[in-house]
């Protein structure tokens, strides 16, 4: 790829992203983040005790996800 393919594909990549955000398609919503998360609760009902990347969450029960029921 040459230096004057990059400046193309550069230009056009900032043309488009001035280019206003297209309205939502018919039936789409958006959904909150919050309730989203990334692990279950482990722990006997104080702060959680997973560990994830080194570090330990520490967040109270009702702040993530419930395990399935069995």
């Amino acid at each position: 790829m040459t230096s004057d393919d990059l400046i193309s594909r550069i230009t056009r990549l900032e043309t488009r992203l001035t280019e206003p955000t297209p309205a939502p398609l018919g039936g789409q919503v958006s959904i909150p983040l919050d309730p989203i998360r990334h692990h279950v609760y482990t722990g006997d009902g104080g702060p959680c005790t997973t560990e994830l990347f080194g570090q330990r969450c520490a967040e109270p029960c009702d702040r993530h996800e419930q395990p399935h029921p069995t």
